[in-house]
């Protein structure tokens, strides 16, 4: 029997929702762009109720994710033109300058450079034809060429009891308190190297930014070993009177998922087999 209701939450790599006619498109952007490679293709349904499904592994446990289907899922859905989600998938870089430059040339929308957490320059660009929102990071040590994984930045109206949140209600730990230059560094483990940890940003978000819900087409995913501790994980939120989504996927037997949203509105995505 399953006793904490907040189980272990392991980082699991990250799902980009593509449109099913965009899916070959998307891929061929990432390899020219970011010098991305196919690592596993699949045919697969993300959930029984759809009529056709694709997914592509890219680098570091990225899947584009795309299904046709003639009703709303429960969970594999993204909303498109509305406001942009304060959730941030960041990539580190050698030469950020350079790279924006490429950008620039190749004709990527992109945002200037600017500073953020960390005291380091970033900027975002937004990939495929759909506008997929990312963020490059400036790293001088990396050694290879192209774009490694950082951290996922997330907008917060309070830091410190957004911090409280996500170690309450995800298991989070604090890793560094800069609160007074605008970021709080938490953590959690990571799926495929248990003894290393992913790396989460609680940034300050700026007076008036929007604070609704917001299920944008970039989801960090978390892993949960024990597949009932999920469902029994989705009860405690829910009785906390935290929003969480039906269970998406095959509930009988295989991949399952729900997202649930933190007092921002920010969309946090959980999977299970």
């Amino acid at each position: 029997m399953i006793s904490n209701p907040v189980p272990a939450l392991y980082f699991d790599g990250t799902t980009v929702d593509v449109l099913w006619d965009n899916h070959d498109a998307a891929i061929e952007w990432y390899r020219r762009h970011m010098a991305w490679e196919i690592g596993q293709t699949e045919n697969w349904k993300p959930d029984p109720r759809c009529t056709q499904g694709r997914m592509t592994r890219l680098n570091w446990g990225t899947w584009l994710i795309s299904s046709l289907t003639s009703e709303r899922l429960p969970h594999h859905y993204a909303e498109r033109g509305t406001v942009e989600s304060n959730v941030r998938l960041c990539w580190r870089t050698r030469d950020i300058k350079a790279v924006h430059r490429r950008f620039q040339s190749d004709g990527v929308r992109l945002s200037d450079l600017y500073r953020g957490p960390g005291n380091t320059e970033y900027f975002d660009f937004w990939a495929t034809n759909e506008g997929i929102r990312f963020t490059a990071q400036e790293d001088q040590s990396v050694q290879e060429d192209g774009f490694v994984p950082s951290w996922i930045r997330i907008g917060v109206r309070e830091l410190a009891q957004s911090a409280e949140w996500y170690r309450r209600y995800m298991g989070m730990e604090v890793e560094n308190d800069f609160s007074e230059y605008g970021f709080v560094i938490m953590s959690l483990g990571l799926n495929h190297q248990r003894d290393q940890k992913s790396l989460w940003v609680l940034e300050q978000l700026p007076e008036g930014a929007y604070t609704g819900k917001v299920s944008g087409q970039v989801w960090p995913v978390c892993w949960i070993p024990d597949r009932e501790a999920l469902f029994q994980y989705r009860t405690h939120l829910i009785d906390s009177g935290i929003e969480a989504s039906e269970v998406g996927g095959f509930v009988t037997r295989g991949l399952i998922s729900f997202h649930f949203y933190d007092p921002d509105g920010n969309r946090l995505n959980v999977s299970s087999m």
